[in-house]
């Protein structure tokens, strides 16, 4: 019994994190079906969980830099994501893929379907003073910038989850400041319920 405290205090931090549902293809302001994404800041902690859930429509979640928004970096890629125009907003069912955020460090995602990021479809994850979400909105409306040469996507790895109902391509890319989630939060589970039998 004495491994099993240390075992609850080594899974214990993953499962107090919070988890920040981020819907795609939802109106901030109304709340309804629409374009970009709902919220579109959030500060979460290391460890915090971004889940984005795809609304009606084609959509996709994509990994971009603040000085080039509506340019993949290199970096995470939901893949696209269509969902029928039939559902409700808050539909059960709709795909979720989900990343686990690693640090602080401002991260950038556009939806790249449609050329939504140029009308705003864009989310800021910790932006700074320096690099706010107004001017990341700003920037996305401008033409993209020619890629630089020094500039190297980032190298943490991630994964995503999904609903059973999803059949969109799964994203295989790497993401800074992003890491596994699903398979964690089931493991917590199975060895917390383990722990209390």
């Amino acid at each position: 019994m004495k491994y099993s405290g240390l075992l609850l205090a080594s899974v214990l931090p993953f499962a107090m994190a919070y988890e920040y549902r981020v819907g795609v293809g939802k109106d901030e302001t109304t709340g309804r079906k629409g374009m970009g994404f709902d919220p579109s800041v959030i500060h979460p902690s290391a460890g915090d969980t971004i889940a984005f859930e795809f609304r009606s429509g084609v959509h996709s979640a994509v990994q971009s830099s603040f000085d080039n928004p509506c340019v993949g970096n290199g970096g995470f890629n939901s893949g696209v994501h269509t969902v029928s125009d039939d559902l409700a907003v808050d539909a059960p069912g709709l795909p979720i893929v989900r990343v686990t955020v690693n640090d602080t460090e401002p991260l950038w995602f556009f939806d790249e379907a449609g050329g939504l990021c140029h009308q705003g479809a864009v989310l800021a994850v910790n932006p700074t003073a320096a690099q706010t979400a107004t001017i990341f909105k700003e920037n996305a409306a401008l033409p993209p910038k020619p890629a630089s040469s020094s500039s190297s996507p980032p190298s943490t790895t991630s994964t995503s989850t999904s609903t059973a109902n999803d059949s969109a391509t799964r994203p295989d890319s790497s993401a800074s400041g992003l890491a596994v989630s699903g398979w964690l939060a089931t493991a917590a589970g199975v060895v917390l319920g383990g722990l209390f039998m």
